[in-house]
């Protein structure tokens, strides 16, 4: 309540000015880990306008001043290569930021300072948050900060967002240099700082028609950036004469890298080589012969550590929800109509559920994937596989995420955040959801123990590779007919960062924080999904079994899928559910075969109800959750996830009077070609928008159909 009592007074006599803050710096620099420190995970996460590269903000107050953090993304140089350093030039240029903080790496500080002297073009007041200082200290480098804050002109804080270091400090020179407004230094080598000071001389009588600062189009000009001569003698603001003074882009950058090569020499003293270790670690994981195997070693760790670990908790999570908080939330709404108590319980408690469930899987695979990233790995893989990948014209980076698709679609789209370009990430997206999930898998076991018994594991195989094929031949054709995602030429620009040990707390932090994200923007559309498909499969209330509106609906469109081989309403009906969760086929399939509703029907009024008993069952399976996962730890290299269960003979025998073996083949290729689950979809939405996800639902429709058809048809060749 105190607590609550002082924020209200804070706001009340807030500066009406918010103050808005700029962290610009070189990918894997730590500026996210800052603005975390500095906020206390406060961090705001949308989209930028039009694109789908991440946006992070966050406001803090700072002496009564409200400050607004917008994290831009990650840029070498702010001639843009790629989409994250246009994003980056253009908020610089036309939101114009009260203040640029520029996160250095400071094991990296040749590097970095590239981008700290094109930023000082912007003429925007700066500071410089020395990032990761405690491990320069480590690695026993001194550094003359006063000499380099002199020359640059520029307050410097050195930092560590991970751990917390310097955070207070740099609060207090966010505030000082915002309210002084103190430009930082243009600095370039003698001869090119006299060509670049007349260039503006010659341009300053018309500043104010630029459209650009005065000091940016001075460098574009001096480096004979044609985009810029051109856009400006277009609006006939430049004299033919000024172009006397261009030296040409590869003078231009020669030329400021010998100046920082100068200014570091001065300002810095190494008493060891910094590199020895991550150069000893990286002659063994970058290995011409080793490095291949070891980084599919290293994905088949995260992937079976993944599931083997959050498959105890997403049963019990399941339990909990709908065998227990369900159950119970019916009890007390005893007063309601049946249909009503179906309908929260299995829609709204079971849409409640699905979300919930994913918290161990998603939980799980991000602290992995932050592991990856955090430690320097990831970057690594990417460089690793960027040979292959790009011969159908993406980068390294986008096998990652395809080879954790194979065992959830859903973090395996949001892995594709880590991308570097827009066209990487949304054909990464398009092929995902062909990557055969961990969901599908329960229904390839049931059919080929129905139907492929000594076959099982080679029939299994080829659909996990057909489904890999089908995307590849999918993102060649796209990049063919889209021009917006032909192949191009942007070069692969990959710094490797030193490998660090991040901290524990501060990747839990992570963890939460992407976790959180994913409810917030999942949860509503796989609501709204699961009250849909309750409203199909239950209604009308009570109905005989066969007689509902998923029934009636699949006998109606049966016919369409006889090309396919399985024209029974029995097997169409499992497609809707399916959307909901793959393994949804095998409950519904179960439902009707055995002669029972379509879906779980009334909710039970003969259910007994013994409130210590039950609590005690969870407690119990709660218990039992850390003991099987720590069974499948100890049991590492058995497939403990993937084992099916006891085999229910009964619903096997009776799959045999729906399909044949051909039939059952062409079934499976459907379901994995079809539309991927609705969470899936909910994420698709979220990271590419309703466009690109309805075109993608459209494009497996057909996929899904042609193939199955064209395997069916084929096979009738073969097999009477």
């Amino acid at each position: 309540m105190f607590r609550h009592r002082y924020r209200r007074r804070q706001i009340d006599n807030l500066s009406e000015k918010t103050i808005k803050i700029a962290f610009v710096g070189n990918p894997n620099v730590g500026k996210s880990a800052l603005i975390n420190a500095l906020s206390g995970s406060n961090l705001k996460v949308g989209n930028w306008p039009g694109v789908t590269v991440e946006k992070k903000e966050a406001n803090i107050i700072i002496n009564n001043q409200l400050f607004s953090l917008v994290d831009l993304p990650g840029a070498y140089s702010l001639n843009p290569f790629s989409l994250e350093e246009k994003i980056t030039r253009d908020f610089l240029i036309n939101e114009r930021p009260d203040l640029i903080v520029n996160v250095v790496d400071s094991n990296q500080l040749e590097k970095s300072l590239f981008l700290t002297f094109a930023l000082s073009e912007f003429e925007i007041p700066m500071i410089i948050a020395l990032n990761f200082f405690d491990e320069m200290i480590k690695n026993k480098t001194e550094i003359d900060l006063k000499r380099l804050s002199d020359l640059l002109s520029v307050e410097i804080v050195p930092t560590s967002g991970i751990k917390g270091i310097g955070i207070d400090e740099l609060k207090r020179a966010i505030y000082k240099t915002a309210n002084e407004r103190n430009l930082p230094n243009i600095l370039f080598e003698e001869e090119l700082d006299k060509r670049f000071k007349r260039i503006k001389e010659i341009l300053s009588d018309r500043r104010e028609k630029l459209g650009y600062p005065l000091s940016f189009v001075a460098a574009r000009i001096l480096e004979n950036n044609q985009q810029m001569i051109s856009e400006l003698s277009d609006k006939k603001l430049l004299d033919k004469s000024v172009l006397d003074y261009a030296v040409g882009n590869t003078t231009y950058i020669e030329s400021r890298y010998k100046l920082i090569s100068s200014i570091c020499k001065k300002i810095l003293k190494r008493h060891k080589d910094n590199n020895e270790l991550t150069q000893k670690i990286d002659a063994i994981l970058l290995n011409k012969f080793l490095g291949l195997p070891l980084f599919f070693i290293m994905m088949f760790i995260v992937f079976k550590l993944t599931f083997d670990l959050s498959k105890p908790f997403v049963d019990f999570t399941g339990y909990f929800i709908n065998d227990y908080v369900g159950k119970y939330t019916i009890y007390l709404l005893w007063f309601l109509p049946d249909i009503f108590k179906s309908l929260i319980k299995e829609a709204i408690i079971g849409g409640v559920g699905s979300v919930i469930s994913f918290f161990p899987l998603i939980g799980i695979f991000f602290l992995f994937i932050s592991i990856l990233e955090e430690s320097g790995y990831m970057t690594r893989a990417a460089f690793l596989i960027d040979k292959i990948m790009s011969s159908i014209g993406l980068s390294g980076k986008v096998f990652i995420p395809l080879i954790l698709g194979f065992g959830c679609n859903v973090p395996a789209i949001y892995a594709t955040r880590g991308l570097d370009s827009q066209k990487d990430r949304l054909l990464a997206g398009l092929m995902i959801p062909l990557m055969s999930c961990s969901a599908r898998l329960p229904v390839y076991l049931l059919f080929t123990a129905a139907f492929f018994e000594n076959f099982k594991e080679l029939i299994i195989l080829g659909l996990y590779f057909l489904g890999a094929f089908i995307a590849i031949i999918l993102v060649i054709l796209l990049q063919v007919s889209v021009p917006s995602l032909k192949m191009d030429s942007t070069p692969f620009i990959l710094e490797l960062p030193p490998y660090r040990i991040p901290p524990l707390k501060f990747l839990l932090k992570l963890t939460g924080f992407r976790v959180k994200s994913f409810v917030r923007k999942a949860g509503s559309v796989i609501l709204f999904t699961m009250i849909l498909v309750w409203s199909v499969n239950s209604l009308p209330y009570n109905a005989p079994s066969g007689e509902s509106y998923l029934a009636q609906g699949s006998k109606a469109i049966s016919f369409i899928f006889a090309p396919a081989g399985f024209d029974k309403w029995e097997a169409v009906a499992t497609l809707l559910p399916s959307v909901v969760a793959k393994e949804a086929v095998i409950g519904t399939l179960g439902q009707i075969l055995e002669g029972e509703r379509v879906s779980s029907g009334s909710v039970k009024d003969s259910e007994e109800y013994n409130f210590s008993s039950d609590t005690l069952k969870v407690i119990v399976k709660f218990k039992d959750s850390f003991i099987e996962a720590a069974s499948n730890l100890l049991n590492f290299f058995t497939i403990t996830s993937f084992q099916e269960k006891e085999k229910n003979e009964g619903l096997i025998n009776r799959l045999k009077t729906l399909f044949t073996p051909l039939s059952a083949l062409s079934f499976m290729i459907f379901i994995l070609l079809f539309v991927p689950c609705i969470v899936t979809i909910s994420v698709l939405i979220q990271e590419y928008g309703i466009k690109w996800t309805i075109f993608e639902i459209c494009i497996l429709l057909v996929i899904s159909y042609s193939v199955s058809t064209l395997v069916y048809q084929t096979g009738k060749l073969f097999v009477r």
